[in-house]
């Protein structure tokens, strides 16, 4: 684990960075757009849809960069392929994510008897406010009582840092079969001149 961490750990802290200035993002925006709007909800809507692929993208960034690295190390023989560690990258980076959830779910079905609950799960949904923001108006639209959408937003983050990995691993991006290519001729005449 000590080495892990230490091959590791600053992915980790800029990927909790990115969540940081994501969720600041997303608040903003839900903010503005339920500000803007009267008895709309697709706006707030579309601004955390919008915050959340934007967060999601710097997720994507950060692991497929760190992906190509470790496929250099590897074609150089200084390391071996481990395809799991963007998702393990993105597990410890998602601890505080994990802790909110259970804070939620454990305290909801006791907040109507039990006074510990109200206040457990009250921190818990502001927690979950101030560093999930990204999420905030697609939580708000389609699932604000249910705890378990505080669970269910971890796994898009987790889903894209594996694959992200993966791909800079393979050295393949996203979105390569739409880049522009220069035509062959062109590279020929700069050279010529």
């Amino acid at each position: 684990m000590k080495e892990f961490w230490s091959e590791n750990g600053k992915y980790v802290g800029k990927m909790l960075i990115n969540q940081f200035g994501a969720t600041f993002f997303g608040i903003m925006l839900v903010m503005a757009a339920s500000a803007a709007q009267s008895q709309r909800i697709w706006l707030r809507l579309f601004a955390s849809c919008f915050a959340t692929l934007f967060y999601l993208y710097l997720i994507y960034n950060v692991l497929w960069e760190h992906g190509g690295q470790d496929r250099i190390r590897a074609d150089a023989g200084r390391a071996s392929r481990k395809p799991l560690t963007g998702l393990w990258i993105a597990a410890l980076a998602n601890i505080p994510n994990f802790i909110i959830a259970a804070l939620i779910i454990v305290s909801q079905p006791f907040k109507d008897t039990e006074a510990w609950a109200v206040s457990v799960n009250v921190v818990g949904r502001a927690l979950a406010l101030l560093w999930e923001g990204m999420y905030a108006g697609i939580v708000a639209t389609y699932s604000p009582i249910n705890p378990i959408i505080h669970l269910l937003d971890i796994f898009p983050a987790l889903f894209v840092a594996w694959a992200a990995y993966l791909l800079g691993l393979n050295n393949k991006r996203l979105l390569q079969p739409f880049e522009l290519k220069q035509p062959a001729g062109k590279e020929n005449a700069k050279s010529s001149k």
